[in-house]
């Protein structure tokens, strides 16, 4: 029997709980504000009033099933840049930064990996500040298996790095991951529950694929300059604004949106949106005023809209947006209302409020 991935990575998270790692060689249980220059397995909850611990060049901590708890705010793990350092198998929490890097300028290595397994990081600050030092030197962050809840700003941040993220949970965060200037993120099997925004992408890149979204009031948001999303084989249900690209050039294929206000917001970047599902939305899919003064290329292709207030609606478009392939049936208003749109044929519209069914467009 196939076990979705969703359900499969809370297994493995909640397996993870459970079953503590074997001990590895280490000099004992270290004490708050110690730097750490060998692999370590903590013995028992460390609380510390001040900053936790920092992780040397080269340095792996086994949290083994434990909790690492600031009580007066400070950083819980201070990493440094060079050299690669994992952290796995217990909880960070009540930190203002749980996680950060620490750039040692002096020498000139650049950075090294982060690999994150099985760990929650709540209440805090920021989870995972993966900004670096001014955007600089931020470690390339690998986090499977992991939770972010409950932190105030972030759960993660990231900037001019590479990230990867699969198997994870973001739930009740102000923001779950904020990807700033030159960030590039891959996003795998993750759920995204409750947050005020889930995943932002600001001059960044986001590759966002098997993954949940629920009850964000805004789940996928973008601004400012360019950024690249692509979004496949996910669902988002229950947001004010599903997926806001005001901001981004967005490729949206093989998803469902269920539930939302607004579910896809096209901004003067152009989109593309395929082979998806519509379903008791508010609006589907829309255009930014500034889109439509800047006209670029938008495609809506081969996507199913049923049981919304309207099924496709797109005022005052022009040839920049093609159309062709969707099914409409059964929503409240139009079928298809796009004047001026280039019609790419194949449509079909039936059952719908609205007489015709399609205006703009062919339908059969």
């Amino acid at each position: 029997m196939r076990v979705p991935a969703t359900l499969s990575c809370l297994a493995l998270a909640s397996a993870a709980v459970l079953v503590a790692t074997p001990a590895a060689a280490d000099p004992g249980t270290p004490a708050c504000g110690s730097t750490l220059t060998v692999d370590t397995v903590l013995r028992s909850d460390l609380v510390c009033a001040g900053d936790g611990l920092t992780l040397a060049a080269d340095v792996d901590l086994d949290l083994h099933g434990h909790t690492l708890r600031g009580t007066a705010g400070g950083v819980g793990l201070s990493i440094a840049s060079v050299g690669s350092a994992t952290v796995k198998n217990g909880t960070v929490t009540g930190w203002d930064t749980a996680v950060r890097t620490l750039v040692d300028w002096d020498v000139d290595e650049g950075s090294g990996p982060l690999t994150v397994d099985r760990v929650s990081f709540r209440g805090n600050g920021t989870g995972i500040d993966g900004t670096g030092d001014g955007g600089l030197r931020a470690k390339s962050m690998t986090v499977t298996r992991s939770t972010f809840t409950g932190n105030r700003r972030a759960g993660m941040t990231a900037e001019l790095t590479t990230v990867r993220i699969d198997c994870t949970t973001f739930a009740d965060n102000a923001v779950g991951y904020w990807g700033d200037t030159g960030s590039s993120a891959t996003v795998t099997s993750t759920r995204w529950l409750r947050n005020d925004r889930a995943l932002i992408a600001v001059e960044a890149n986001a590759d966002i694929a098997r993954s949940t979204f629920r009850d964000n009031p805004q789940a996928v948001y973008s601004t400012g300059a360019v950024a690249g999303i692509r979004l496949t084989d996910s669902r988002l249900s229950g947001s004010d604004v599903a997926f806001d690209g005001r901001g981004a050039e967005a490729r949206i294929s093989s998803s469902t949106f269920v539930g939302n206000t607004t579910a896809v917001v096209v901004g003067p970047f152009g989109a593309t949106v395929s082979s998806s599902t519509f379903r008791d939305n508010g609006t589907t899919v829309t255009l930014d005023p500034d889109a439509l003064w800047s006209e670029p290329s938008v495609v809506v292709q081969g996507n199913v809209f049923r049981h919304n207030a309207d099924g496709l609606r797109l005022e005052g478009v022009g040839a920049f947006v093609s159309i062709g392939g969707n099914t409409a049936r059964y929503n409240t208003g139009w079928g298809i209302y796009a004047p001026g749109a280039t019609d790419l044929g194949g449509d079909t519209a039936s059952h719908n409020g609205n007489e015709p069914q399609c205006v703009g467009v062919a339908c059969s």
